[in-house]
């Protein structure tokens, strides 16, 4: 089995499969490289594409070090390294979003030709100059996710990581899916449902203290000041039923930017490429050509 050893002697697995120009795609926080298997045949068939499991997460070790936004750049950055990649795409799912940002934040953006932002902002919690990150626990407000909001969301994480687990899963679908006490409903069609039991499985296998630590970094992290850096060409695909982020943050994103533009998903949520994998690919694929 494929895997690198970082320079802190952590064990990372990772998967390459078929050639052409490369592309690196960096999952979420409780995901792994399978959350991108409706991808991955798709774009093997044109590009070398590279899949990797983030440090406690997926196949690769699970330490009591790095847990952190900066540790899982250099990690990628190592990886790319190793692996003599040049002139490579890089495609980041939310948290893989962050690890991208922060990639560009140590190493400049020099050598990336393309990035894909798969619903994601640049900041978690609220600030007097941003309404536009996560939703608050108490107010479900837009933006109003506070450090309040984040204790009880850690409470969360260590008091039942099952119960969390499954919570994490049904979240990045669609928000029309809870009724107005946050309870979740998957009765009826919606995109994703074949793949909420297998959703739940994934999200369970994770570790509670990776989870915790790496959520501690990601709720640290302010990347707004690192968007004018990313001068690649780049994507920004949003569901239009996310839980997470509004329309209001891709347009602040796109803005900043010097040469993004925004794809909404209309009937899909934070996992947008689950939902409508179709549609996505032919985007991304379409993106990647260009």
């Amino acid at each position: 089995m494929p895997y690198y050893v970082t320079d802190d002697h952590v064990r990372l697995y990772y998967e390459v499969r078929g050639k052409g120009r490369p592309v690196v795609l960096v999952h979420g926080l409780t995901a792994n490289r399978r959350h991108f298997r409706k991808q991955t045949p798709e774009l093997a068939g044109e590009f070398q594409v590279i899949t990797m499991d983030l440090r406690g997460h997926g196949d690769s070790e699970v330490p009591e070090h790095g847990l952190t936004l900066p540790r899982l750049a250099r990690d990628l950055r190592e990886l790319t390294e190793y692996l003599e990649l040049t002139d490579l795409s890089m495609v980041g799912w939310s948290l893989g979003a962050h690890v991208i940002f922060e990639y560009v934040k140590q190493y400049s953006c020099r050598g990336i030709a393309k990035v894909a932002v798969i619903d994601m902002a640049p900041r978690l919690l609220r600030a007097p100059d941003w309404p536009w990150g996560l939703p608050g626990v108490f107010s479900r407000k837009t933006g109003d996710f506070g450090p309040e909001d984040n204790l009880v969301m850690l409470g969360a994480m260590l008091g039942d990581w099952e119960a969390y687990s499954r919570i994490v899963a049904q979240r990045i679908l669609n928000k029309s899916l809870f009724n107005d006490r946050m309870e979740f409903d998957d009765r009826g069609d919606f995109k994703g449902k074949a793949d909420l039991p297998w959703l739940y499985a994934e999200a369970r296998r994770n570790t509670p203290h990776v989870i915790i630590a790496l959520w501690i970094s990601l709720s640290l992290q302010d990347y707004r000041p690192v968007l004018k850096e990313i001068t690649a060409p780049c994507l920004l695909a949003y569901g239009m039923e996310s839980n997470y982020y509004p329309p209001e943050n891709y347009a602040f994103m796109a803005e900043a930017m010097p040469r993004a533009r925004t794809v909404p998903f209309a009937g899909c949520g934070h996992a947008l490429h689950i939902q409508d994998p179709e549609r996505f690919n032919r985007e991304l694929i379409e993106f990647l050509r260009e």
